[in-house]
This record gives C-alpha cells, sequence and structure tokens, in this order.
C-alpha cells in the first residue's frame, strides 16, 4: 500500500520583524544559506538546514505579535560549551547550560527578531547508580 503521507521536506517557519535582518543574522551566526527568498515586500525566505530541512523566515504582519508559542527552533550540536563560547563571542547572550541528567543539556539564546533558539546536546551530567 505504500506510505499514505511521502514527507518531501520539513520546513520550521518563524516570524520575524525585519526579514533582511534575520536572514543576514541566520547566515552570519549558523551559516545557514539562502534557498528561496522572494523580496521583503512578499516577506518569505527560506533558509537551507541541514538534512534537507528548511527554515522559513515570515514577516509578521503590522500589529501582529510575536508569541514564545510560535515554536522554537531547535538545533542538536556535537560540543555544547564550544557552540556557547562561539555564540557569546557574536553577542547572543546565552543562558546558562542546563544539565538534565541522562536525558540532554542545553541552553537558549534570541535571534535578531527576539525569537528563542534552543541549543542542545548529549547529557553531560549522567545520574548516579544506586
Amino acid at each position: 500500500m505504500g506510505d499514505p503521507m511521502k514527507i518531501r521536506r520539513v520546513y520550521f517557519q518563524i516570524k520575524v520583524s525585519d526579514l533582511g535582518r534575520a536572514k543576514n543574522f541566520y547566515n552570519d551566526v549558523f551559516g545557514f544559506e539562502v534557498a528561496w527568498f522572494m523580496d521583503t515586500d512578499v516577506g518569505w525566505c527560506e533558509m537551507q538546514l541541514p538534512n534537507d530541512a528548511r527554515l522559513g523566515l515570515n514577516t509578521r504582519e503590522p500589529g501582529q505579535d510575536i508569541f514564545p508559542s510560535w515554536g522554537i527552533l531547535t538545533l542538536d550540536v556535537e560540543n555544547l560549551e564550544e557552540t556557547r563560547d562561539y555564540l557569546d563571542k557574536k553577542g547572543l547572550k546565552p543562558t546558562e547550560i542546563i544539565d538534565i541528567p541522562d536525558m540532554v543539556s542545553l541552553f537558549d539564546v534570541f535571534d535578531s527578531e527576539g525569537n528563542k533558539i534552543q541549543i542542545v546536546s548529549d547529557p553531560r551530567v549522567k545520574s548516579e547508580e544506586k
């Protein structure tokens, strides 16, 4: 019968106030390349992510608030401490690292538009065996 829902690509869309600024931010900080850009009048830009996923930057409408419930872009990295240092040097002011034993270690930063980005990695802390 086959797969009834064949997913071709994963997109994650966030709202931004300034499309050009956001596009430059994601290119400069994370190295995401522009895959498709419809001018600022249309208000849409797609940034290429690893594994053929894309980040859609969508200009918010006048008066439209940006709520945290729009979603959180989460990036899984190999080295959490090095990534935190890099983002700190870029001026992003990362939060302290939170360790959830045996599960994950993570911290947050915010993009140029105020959207939260969560950076995660393998757990740095293991629970003690009893």
